[in-house]
C-alpha cells in the first residue's frame, strides 16, 4: 500500500515538472517576439541611414561635392552611417557600400556602377 503513495507523488513530479518546462518555454518564445518587435524599429531606421549613405556619396559623385556622409544628422543619435567607394585602379567607382546602424541593427547596401557614366543625360 505504501507504493501507491510514491507512483502518486512521482507523477504529480512529472507533470508539475513538465508543466513548469512548457511555461518557461512559453515565456522566452515571448520574449523574444518582444525583442524582435523592438528591434523592428531600429532595423528600419538602419535601413533609411543606409538608403541615405548611398544617396549622399551618389550626390558626392555626380555633383562633386565633398559632404562627410558619416556626418549626416539624424534625430536619434544612436542612428550613424559608414560609407565607402571602391574604385579599380584607373578610379573608375565599382561600387558604393553604405552600412547604416541603429542601436545594434545593422543594414548595409551596395551599389554598383556597372556602366555608368559621370554626367546626367
Amino acid at each position: 500500500m505504501g507504493n501507491k503513495g510514491q507512483a502518486m507523488l512521482l507523477a504529480v513530479l512529472l507533470i508539475g515538472s513538465g508543466i513548469l518546462t512548457m511555461t518557461a518555454v512559453s515565456g522566452y518564445l515571448t520574449l523574444q517576439r518582444v525583442r524582435m518587435s523592438s528591434d523592428t524599429v531600429n532595423s528600419t531606421k538602419a535601413v533609411f541611414a543606409a538608403d541615405a549613405g548611398i544617396e549622399c556619396e551618389l550626390f558626392n559623385y555626380f555633383k562633386r561635392a565633398s559632404v562627410n556622409c558619416g556626418k549626416l544628422f539624424f534625430e536619434d543619435n544612436k542612428v550613424s552611417i559608414k560609407t565607402s567607394i571602391v574604385v579599380d585602379a584607373s578610379s573608375t567607382p565599382r561600387y558604393i557600400k553604405s552600412i547604416g546602424s541603429a542601436s545594434r541593427a545593422y543594414r548595409a547596401f551596395m551599389m554598383g556602377f556597372g556602366g555608368a557614366t559621370s554626367t546626367l543625360p
